[in-house]
């Protein structure tokens, strides 16, 4: 199955942020929506890949661009220059986010009742927010992505069902992070799953991540597993008679 893409601008904020939606080839009425965050270097080849894979399965993927004007990161050296204004400040995360999820809707042929997100690493933390900020999703999905709350003010429930797909040893995502997102969901009474996967550390599922010492290192058998395990839960949350 092929895909068509197009570019999609769209504002958040008053930030212009250049995204690109994967329609499949194959799509009549209305079809569901994947929103698909990059990790915190941007929307590139890699994010692309994954984007075509999920219109091949049937969905609408849009990839969104949190950082805007397209920027994309090449030097690791900017990892934390990037990632610190976010981090700070976690309301410009959620305004990033909440305008990709009105651009979503915007998409030609979109079910938008029927509308799911999915990150890498800082990408996994950003969907995370967005269904923290009260967005109206099915469900959300984070490969290796933070999971640490924020003193936002939102929701004291929420329906958006959740998967974490985790590296059971990764240094930067560690066990009292696990313990109080469990702590987190549940207080929120969220529908909620954690696949960890054992020997496995940051990053597992970019080919590029070899860097033990930092904690990335790519894992095959977890990227494939965790890739199944994403688009099982894709299949149930979005179907039409899932609510």
């Amino acid at each position: 199955m092929t895909s068509t893409v197009t570019q999609l601008e769209y504002l958040a904020g008053d930030t212009r942020c250049i995204g690109e939606y994967y329609t499949p080839a194959e799509a009549s009425g209305p079809t569901p929506v994947v929103i698909v965050c990059h990790a915190w270097d941007g929307l590139n080849d890699e994010v692309r890949d994954k984007s075509r894979k999920l219109a091949d399965a049937g969905y609408i993927a849009f990839a969104i661009d949190v950082h805007g004007g397209g920027k994309v990161i090449t030097d690791f050296a900017l990892l934390m220059p990037t990632l610190t204004p976010y981090l700070e400040n976690r309301a410009l995360l959620v305004e990033r986010m909440q305008g990709a999820y009105k651009a979503a809707a915007t998409i030609p042929g979109a079910d938008t009742s029927r509308i799911a997100a999915m990150g890498y690493c800082f990408g996994g933390m950003a969907v995370l927010d967005l269904a923290r900020s009260g967005a109206d999703l099915r469900g959300v999905v984070t490969f290796h992505g933070s999971l640490d709350g924020h003193t936002l003010d939102s929701p004291q429930t929420l329906d958006t069902k959740v998967l974490v797909l985790h590296g059971d040893d990764d240094p930067l995502v560690p066990p009292q992070s696990v313990v109080d997102f469990k702590k987190e969901m549940n207080a929120k009474q969220v529908d909620w799953q954690l696949h960890a996967y054992s020997h496995t550390v940051h990053a597992f599922t970019r080919p590029g991540a070899n860097n033990p010492d930092f904690g990335t290192v790519y894992n095959a058998a977890a990227d494939r597993r965790s890739w199944q395990s994403m688009l099982n839960f894709f299949n149930e949350v979005l179907s039409a008679n899932e609510r």
